[in-house]
């Protein structure tokens, strides 16, 4: 069931490269060959739906992007042999190939930090300029070569992005010029030169003339480190605008290689951290749009959008108040504030009439559910465009065809990923239409069928709501329900959403393969598991007063909301609380909070499995995010960028210069403090069998937690109990490879079926 329900495609990204003609991509995995496969097709648009061309796999297309004319299209190609990988940027026209041109020894790898994914790319780049003759990208740079000023820079210690993104420390932005036609066709590669190191740049767009890039800066901190980007957006980051008379085609060819030497100059106060610039036109104008978070604190919160006129120049100066701010306490069913993703769609604006300024179209989390937003670029009203069906479905924005349509993927719980356009009309209205459902195996769609999902509100502990996914058959004998699967999100300002999850699922569908005799006593084949995915509180998408009530409660509030959760849950006769009837599973921050739940409430849980869990929080020696662990628990750690120019120029005359505060330092207090509030306190209550599921080169949670509570746990391990590790060689804190992916599933599903076959034993006997 696993492998069928991951190997059915997911729509990760579009481009509408005709008026009628969508290019989609998408991800699945490939369980024969162990690899994650990025497949694309064609969409063709009729009046009555569409038609879809077959899929092709093209997983060497490392990011692809067109022009704005949408006649040429830019692949970064990473052709991958015995040797080592060798590199290409393509340039077609059409379905012709106009330019081949090899880099690997121009730079290292590419910067697409899962661009097919979706939103998820915190640093990459890919654009064509509005002349649609050169190309912008951002690589790795080339390790620096020993001189005789430096015999040791190989060895010299440069920090990296983190978790997810790990080994990259170079980011560069270059520049691809190429001619075609009569004569000697002329190819050009340079990189783009600041004059501050201590700044690296991504995320990249030309301005709307071409002669300016925006792009998002990365800062070391005060102590020279990198803080982990993935999924943190409260760095020290801002918008720059970096120019130069040096970009057109011409002074690139005359120049050779040479770097273009650019002046950088940051737009974005310090105490902001920014990312995903965007630009527009109209009327004339020209407007820069990014979205914004709060420096330091939460690793996510509330994101605000801003706007600057960038007409003739950017004048910081006129950064006034967000386009679209933070919501603290919103009332019930009302807009809880943006949320996301770390990206914006490549092209987010919609211009429904001539008339009327543009508005930028984006998914973001509300309540347990991703939501589609038309936000008008005028004055930041932002409207509600999902259809109030059964507000089950959460929705994702693919991209736009920059006019009236839209194209997006939706899915529940229980129903893979459809692709849905939108069509708007003048007065930014939608009509809504399915243009593509997977084809599922016969079998696989009525196992689907035999399961239902809601979103279930806990009493008097608001925001905690939980997702259910539970049998669509009903018994009134309590002999037939089935465990229930308590599965807490990690972050913790994070959200399990309504969307399709594979693993999930195909959890809930497993029948335990009892004997025939416990079979027959229980009926246990007929049901599927229940499971429970609680939204507690610090989660996204419920205001940004529920985000900030958490820090400082972490292993109390958040424990409390989720067995709360499990408590309503057996209340409304959902599951029933015994032996072999609750089970927790969690990563991350979930399983963090899956230490604490068999700790604190031993008698409740049979079992547990946890993924890369933080189980003692004052430990903090091996992770990219080492703030985390200090702003959770109540801990002050500051995070500040450099100043704007504003800022600046206001501080010229300062006769001293202000240092930024030096980052915190573990002391005796706080690891004390801590450690009460972490999973390892209550380690010696624990009852509960316990797989745990560790990634050798997990750069978020040390991989030590995990193993050192496994150790403490054999020691207590009581008879009939099982305390089982699996290590993953070569994985990080997600255990995404597809390897990796399937192993921990099939051993989760394992040991649970062992926890309640035993359990029933015992209790039969």
């Amino acid at each position: 069931m696993y492998e069928l329900l991951t190997e059915i495609p997911v729509p990760a990204s579009a481009h509408f490269v005709a008026s009628d003609v969508i290019h989609v991509t998408s991800t699945l995995h490939d369980h024969v060959r162990n690899v994650r496969k990025t497949v694309s097709n064609s969409v063709g648009l009729t009046e009555s739906g569409a038609t879809l061309s077959p899929l092709q796999d093209v997983s060497d297309e490392i990011a692809y992007a067109y022009s704005p004319s949408r006649a040429l299209r830019a692949v970064l190609r990473e052709a991958k042999g015995n040797g080592k990988p060798k590199r290409f940027v393509e340039i077609w026209n059409q379905s012709a190939l106009e330019v081949s041109f090899e880099v690997t020894e121009k730079h290292g790898a590419f910067y697409t930090d899962a661009m097919f994914d979706g939103g998820l790319d915190h640093l990459a780049s890919l654009t064509f300029s509005p002349s649609e003759k050169s190309l912008l990208y951002v690589a790795e740079a080339n390790q620096p070569t020993p001189t005789k000023d430096d015999p040791y820079s190989k060895f010299r210690y440069t920090p990296h992005f983190g978790e997810g993104i790990a080994g990259k420390r170079r980011p560069t932005i270059f520049l691809f010029y190429w001619t075609t036609g009569p004569g000697e066709p002329t190819r050009a590669l340079t990189s783009v030169s600041v004059p501050s190191s201590e700044v690296l740049f991504g995320q990249a767009i030309f301005s709307p003339r071409g002669d300016t890039l925006y792009a998002t800066g990365y800062e070391y901190t005060s102590d020279h480190r990198l803080l982990g980007i993935k999924f943190c957006f409260n760095r020290p980051t801002g918008i720059w605008e970096l120019t130069s008379s040096s970009l057109s085609p011409g002074d690139i060819f005359s120049n050779g290689s040479k770097p273009v030497e650019c002046s950088a100059k940051k737009l974005t106060p310090s105490y902001l951290s920014c990312r995903s610039p965007r630009v527009f036109s109209y009327d004339g104008k020209s407007t820069l749009l990014w979205l914004s978070h709060p420096s330091g604190g939460p690793h996510a919160a509330t994101s605000l959008l801003y706007s600057l006129d960038i007409t003739s120049h950017a004048d910081p100066k006129q950064i006034k108040r967000p386009l679209v701010d933070a919501v603290f306490k919103p009332n019930q069913g009302a807009f809880p504030g943006l949320f996301p993703d770390p990206n914006l769609a490549t092209s987010p604006m919609l211009q429904l009439s001539e008339s009327s300024t543009p508005y930028l179209i984006t998914h973001s989390i509300w309540g347990s559910r991703t939501t589609v937003l038309l936000i008008s670029t005028a004055n930041g009203t932002v409207k509600d465009l999902t259809p109030q069906d059964d507000n089950i479905y959460s929705w994702k924005v693919l991209n736009t065809d920059g006019v009236s349509r839209v194209l997006c993927s939706r899915s529940t719980p229980i129903t893979p990923h459809e692709l849905v356009l939108g069509e708007f009309s003048k007065t930014g209205e939608v009509a809504w239409r399915v243009l593509h459902k997977p084809t599922l195996l016969p079998q696989l769609q009525a196992e689907l069928d035999t399961l239902r999902a809601s979103i279930i509100a806990i009493p008097d502990r608001y925001p905690t709501e939980t997702i259910v996914i539970q049998s669509s058959l009903i018994s009134h004998d309590k002999r037939d329900t089935r465990p229930c699967i308590t599965m807490p999100h990690g972050g913790p300002h994070g959200t399990t959403t309504t969307a399709f999850y594979a693993s999930n699922v195909a959890l809930a569908l497993e029948r335990c393969q009892l004997v025939l005799l416990i079979s027959l006593l229980f009926d246990a084949y007929r049901y599927a598991d229940t499971l429970s995915m609680p939204n507690y509180t610090g989660s996204l998408g419920f205001g940004e007063s529920a985000v900030h009530a958490l820090p400082g409660n972490c292993g109390t509030l958040d424990v409390e909301d989720c067995i709360a959760s499990t408590r309503h849950l057996i209340k409304l006769g959902i599951s029933i609380e015994g032996p072999g009837k609750q089970f927790v599973m969690g990563g991350s921050h979930g399983g963090f909070l899956t230490g604490h739940l068999i700790g604190q409430y031993p008698d409740m849980f049979s079992a547990a499995v946890t993924r890369n869990p933080v189980m003692s929080a004052g430990e903090i020696s091996n992770t990219d995010i080492p703030d985390w662990y200090f702003i959770e628990f109540g801990e002050s750690y500051p995070v500040y960028s450099s100043p704007s120019v504003v800022e600046a120029a206001a501080n010229a005359n300062a006769t001293v210069k202000a240092k930024p505060p030096a980052p915190p330092l573990v002391t005796p207090e706080m690891f004390a403090r801590v450690h009460r509030a972490s999973p390892i306190a209550h380690v010696d209550a624990v009852r509960a069998s316990v797989l745990l599921l560790i990634g050798a080169a997990d750069l978020r949670v040390a991989p030590t937690q995990g193993i050192e509570y496994y150790h403490a746990l054999k020691h207590r391990a009581q008879e009939g109990t099982r305390i089982e590790m699996l290590v993953f060689e070569g994985e990080s804190h997600p255990l995404e490879g597809v390897e990796a992916s399937r192993v921990g599933w099939q051993a989760a599903r394992d040991f649970f079926k062992w926890a309640e076959t035993m359990v029933v034993q015992f209790t039969t006997k």
